[in-house]
């Protein structure tokens, strides 16, 4: 509290007003249809665990929600003020960059979710030990993150993107050949590394590809829609993923009834059937990224060339 206190007051006194020249109004419609839509949709996904992919209840939320997204798309195209201008995502660059990002963070988010299950359910680590656990991830980031920084204004975003996605994928399928008693020294940093700086190299030219030729009063909207897209994602992929893991575990259990380890077994099968989704989750942001963008070097700000050189 007392660092949140000091920050708002330092913003009160160093963060200068601007304000725009033109009267908006609020895009309460917008609002309220996607919000509801993605709430509807992770439900739904939600419910699939215990009443499954069939079930009245699932199918009828999963629907809603894709009712509810195309109407707020509708109401984006019509209404003076639109909480997202539609040409901002329409752009060839933006739209394969966002739809990129959401495809990490579905990924993504899961991938964490899973790998503590799996440190502290199966591997029995404390809730210390599985946080050094993590630290790999925070050195392959820094790293990928730093390559990606000094070549992105040699090599123009695609190439950074799609080699980053693309390691991304190895070392999830490194991920999905974890078991029971698999060490981590061996078995699980080097796929953290290569996940990490695979996502490090990803993330810098995603992000600048984000603001590629965008009107500088859509600026802040683009910004923001590359944080929404992967907070979304990862919404979207722990209910998603989440299901699917439960789904393989209950699988496994009946096809190894009475095997003394199985229970265990399945739990693992859960979370690598999991790491499999979202290592082709990734794979095919890669492909998106491969054939839509085609931001090249001078497409990129003047700023990065500086950078580069530094």
């Amino acid at each position: 509290m007392p660092i949140a206190v000091l920050t708002a007051f330092a913003a009160l006194r160093l963060v200068t007003e601007s304000r725009s020249e033109h009267r908006t109004s609020y895009d309460i419609r917008g609002a309220i249809t996607s919000t509801a839509g993605l709430v509807s949709l992770v439900y739904g996904f939600t419910r699939a665990e215990s009443d499954g992919w069939t079930a009245a209840a699932t199918l009828t939320l999963v629907g809603v929600g894709l009712a509810l997204l195309a109407a707020f798309v509708w109401i984006e195209r019509r209404t003076e003020s639109p909480l997202l201008p539609l040409r901002v995502v329409l752009d060839r660059n933006r739209g394969g960059s966002f739809l990129a990002s959401l495809l990490a963070g579905i990924a993504m988010f899961a991938t964490f979710l899973f790998l503590t299950f799996y440190y502290q359910q199966t591997l029995h680590y404390s809730a210390l030990r599985t946080g050094f656990a993590f630290l790999p991830f925070s050195i392959g980031i820094i790293a990928g993150a730093t390559l990606a920084s000094r070549f992105l204004p040699r090599t123009g975003p695609r190439p950074l993107m799609v080699v980053g996605l693309a390691l991304g994928v190895v070392g999830l399928v490194l991920f999905h050949g974890v078991g029971v008693h698999t060490v981590f020294l061996t078995g699980i940093m080097p796929a953290e590394l290569i996940v990490s700086f695979g996502m490090g190299m990803a993330f810098v030219p995603m992000n600048s590809t984000a603001l590629i030729g965008v009107d500088p009063s859509d600026a802040g909207v683009a910004s923001a829609l590359m944080n929404t897209t992967q907070q979304t994602g990862g919404s979207l992929g722990v209910s998603l993923l989440n299901t699917l893991a439960a789904s393989a575990t209950s699988s496994y259990l009946a096809d190894h009834a009475g095997r003394a380890a199985a229970q265990a077994a399945a739990v693992v099968h859960g979370y690598t059937t999991a790491f499999a989704v979202s290592a082709g989750l990734l794979g095919l942001g890669a492909v998106i990224s491969l054939v839509m963008l085609r931001a090249g070097r001078a497409d990129l700000p003047a700023e990065l060339e500086v950078m580069a050189a530094a």
